[in-house]
């Protein structure tokens, strides 16, 4: 309990938080915050599962979508697979593996790169990825990457995004705060006027008194870090999320910000403070509107489901397939498990001229150039 009560002090110090501050310090405080610890949260002992930790299947199926990538743009000489937020760098494990195995051309002229900011990971990504030691370099951040043809996979990154909580109230929206109170400084909520700026839709009347919902600050300078190491390229985000009229569907009204501890989700976000993985699902339009403003290009947008199995198909064309894997499938794939739960989206940079149309549309944008 020593993060929670150390995080409690820091909060009745610093005043009342607005919940996306809260939320960061939860996660990322250097020493007390979620993710700064060795990565254990995920996996059977862990907090909450991925599509990593149920089987290699999905670092296999990303390893076959990159090195067809990298086949079919013909690219000779030096190139780049970047991993922001690797965890405990199973999936790049398991990418590296089945590269080095199956796609010796293309594992030549590779680096690997994770992306992570926090000091104690890094070195346990560092330590796990030391068979491939001569491939991979693990950073802080992009921002000395000089730019070559580059494959970005970030698998669950979005969601950590810290994000602001909204409650529409009698008369208009509110942000919710967080203050301390009592000698545990224990924390309670309070809602302020909101000065954020909301979706358009967010003005309909249909959404009414008690509404909560989440919004998170447009993903800009994480997008156009990855843009600038990249001469041209691919990047592929998975993550449970909507585009933005499902995410803010009237009778989501209670929005999706959970809890996860020992593989029990609630809604209380003010309990443990640095002991629980908050998360809240994605608004995949936005992440578009961003990438779009870099310079990127809609190449698809869908179900998890959908995405890999394409994937798969051309794994068992190639004879690649292993029996002990199909399990593994099911939870991938499977419309009531990981395969329903989650969506890929796939840009592209200074490789098309235009959006996909389909993944537009689903996106509720228009395709524009």
């Amino acid at each position: 309990m020593k993060a929670t009560t150390a995080l409690r002090k820091i909060i009745h110090e610093r005043g009342p938080l607005d919940f996306a501050e809260y939320m960061n310090l939860c996660l990322y405080h250097p020493e007390y915050g979620y993710y700064a610890r060795e990565p254990r949260q995920v996996g059977r002992e862990g907090d909450f599962f991925t599509s990593v930790s149920c089987g290699p299947l999905f670092g296999i199926l990303i390893a076959e979508k990159i090195a067809g990538w990298w086949r079919d743009s013909a690219i000779s000489g030096c190139w780049r697979i970047v991993e922001p937020g690797p965890n405990n760098a199973a999936l790049a494990i398991d990418i590296l593996t089945h590269l080095r195995s199956h796609h010796a051309d293309a594992f030549l002229g590779m680096e690997y790169v994770t992306i992570d900011p926090l000091p104690l990971p890094r070195q346990f990504q560092e330590k796990t990825l030391a068979g491939f030691a001569e491939k991979v370099r693990c950073l802080a951040d992009p921002s000395s990457l000089a730019p070559c043809p580059t494959f970005v996979i970030a698998n669950e990154v979005l969601d950590a995004f810290s994000c602001h909580l909204i409650e529409r109230g009698p008369d208009g929206w509110k942000e919710v705060w967080l203050e301390s109170t009592g000698e545990e400084n224990l924390l309670r909520e309070v809602q302020r006027d909101c000065a954020l700026t909301l979706p358009p839709l967010l003005s309909g009347e249909e959404y009414t008194a008690g509404y909560r919902t989440e919004i998170r600050e447009a993903p800009q300078e994480f997008i156009e870090s990855l843009r600038r190491c990249m001469t041209r390229g691919r990047l592929l985000f998975f993550d449970y999320g909507f585009a933005r009229p499902e995410y803010y569907d009237p009778q989501r009204n209670r929005g999706t910000l959970r809890v996860y501890r020992n593989h029990r989700a609630s809604e209380d976000a003010l309990e443990h403070p640095g002991l629980c993985d908050l998360t809240a699902h994605v608004d995949f339009t936005a992440v578009m509107e961003s990438a779009d403003l870099a310079g990127m290009k809609a190449v698809s947008f869908e179900p998890q489901e959908f995405f890999l199995s394409r994937l798969m198909r051309n794994l068992l064309q190639q004879g690649k397939w292993d029996d002990s894997w199909q399990r593994n499938l099911q939870t991938l794939v499977h419309p009531a498990h990981l395969g329903g739960k989650f969506h890929a989206l796939e840009l592209s940079y200074a490789e098309h001229q235009s959006h996909d149309e389909h993944a537009m549309r689903r996106l509720a944008l228009h395709s524009g150039g």
